[in-house]
């Protein structure tokens, strides 16, 4: 098939398809969304609108590519959409199931070569393809919210993919100003492999009463740079999405202890305390200033010197800046568990060390890369803090990866 003006097809015209379709639109592609419901398909074409409508009053646009992309942002019409589209990009709800069902019955319409990439953030790309009988021409590829935003998309290859498929979905995204981090077929793909510990270590470090949700936040941010503290991340993530991921790629690699479930926050889950959302979760958003819902009585920090001068070499070859001992302790236990789950998810095979920096810092806004992180510290101070840690748990979570062993 020859491609004269690219046409797209999102299945989906919630907060991600409409997303995606206005980073299609704007890059100057045809784009035709769907949806089971037909309001939806035009309040998503409304809001679209609307939003290129801003980008003018900004001086991000110009009126006359405004209303060339409205020209180019249609309703799909089944089936006749789909026989010149070149790409079709499903955003519907993250079950497989539902997926393969928005999926199947347009496959016998698309052209032979038309790229079938879903949006999944932690399924199978295999199975995907497999379910519709396209795995050769199945992609993953997983934006990130908001769409138009958010500069990564992590391009995802099935088992069966054809390397062409996917090297064209890598240039459709470039061409579409993105950044792309390439992964394997594996749970949580890159961000939500290799991010879990930002979260998990923060919420042990809260159900342990060593400090207030607030102060562990503040750790990370003063110390370390990170644009949002791992509780407020939750809070506006999700409590809900959050323990789902978590729990889905925990039990898909087989339960290692690094990934475990935190307690407390699927309790919040459970309760339906997810966060901004709900107008509670780690923190309480009645006024403006938020303060922590969870009430911490705060234990004093009580390590062994040879942690506390494990820890001291790490953290001051981690950052230039200064904070309590508290801070310092907790800003370097997170730090370096992201640092061995990168390292872990780089021995499975998940993505070149490039491609997990990259994936990091745009997909989650890391001031740095846990490799770029990790080389600037050391690989053997990463390991010799991950090695005094590892001594004061139970559950071997600490254990040193390969990558960060003495000599390797």
């Amino acid at each position: 098939m020859t491609h004269g003006s690219h046409t797209v097809t999102i299945l989906g015209s919630g907060t991600m398809g409409a997303g995606i379709a206005q980073v299609a639109v704007t890059a100057g592609w045809e784009v035709e969304l769907s949806d089971i419901n037909e309001a939806t398909v035009g309040a998503a074409i409304a809001g679209i609108l609307k939003k290129l409508n801003r980008l003018v009053e900004k001086g991000r646009l110009t009126a006359a590519q405004r209303d060339d992309a409205a020209r180019r942002l249609r309703v799909a019409a089944w089936p006749g959409s789909f026989t010149e589209c070149e790409m079709v990009i499903e955003a519907v709800f993250e079950d497989f199931q539902t997926k393969v069902e928005a999926l199947a019955p347009i496959v016998s319409a698309l052209p032979s070569d038309a790229i079938i990439a879903s949006n999944t953030s932690s399924l199978s790309i295999g199975r995907i393809g497999e379910g519709i009988g396209r795995p050769g021409c199945t992609v993953g590829m997983h934006f990130f919210n908001p769409a138009p935003l958010m500069k990564l998309v992590e391009v995802i290859a099935g088992s069966d993919t054809d390397p062409a498929i996917t090297d064209r979905a890598v240039a459709i995204a470039e061409s579409w100003g993105k950044i792309v981090a390439r992964a394997a077929d594996m749970p949580g793909f890159i961000v939500n492999h290799v991010a879990r510990p930002y979260y998990l270590e923060a919420f042990r470090i809260l159900e342990e009463g060593l400090a207030p949700a607030d102060a562990i936040d503040a750790a990370l941010c003063d110390l370390g740079g990170f644009r949002m503290g791992p509780l407020t991340l939750t809070d506006l993530i999700g409590q809900d999405i959050n323990t789902v991921t978590t729990r889905q790629v925990f039990e898909a690699l087989g339960r290692p202890p690094l990934l475990a479930p935190s307690p407390l926050q699927e309790k919040l889950a459970a309760d339906g305390h997810f966060g901004r959302k709900t107008g509670r979760g780690v923190y309480a958003y009645e006024t403006d200033a938020a303060p922590p819902a969870i009430e911490v009585e705060p234990k004093p920090l009580a390590i062994g010197a040879g942690l506390s001068a494990a820890m001291d070499d790490f953290v001051a070859r981690a950052t230039d800046a200064t904070g309590s001992d508290l801070q310092r302790y907790i800003f370097g236990r997170i730090l370096v568990a992201i640092i061995a789950q990168a390292a872990l998810a780089y021995e499975r095979g998940v993505a070149p060390k490039k491609d997990i920096d990259t994936a990091l810092k745009h997909g989650t806004n890391y001031p740095k890369g846990p490799f770029e992180w990790a080389g600037q510290i050391g690989p053997q101070c990463c390991g010799r803090l991950l090695e005094a840690l590892n001594g004061e748990v139970r559950d071997n979570r600490f254990a040193v990866p390969g990558l960060l062993k003495a000599g390797a």
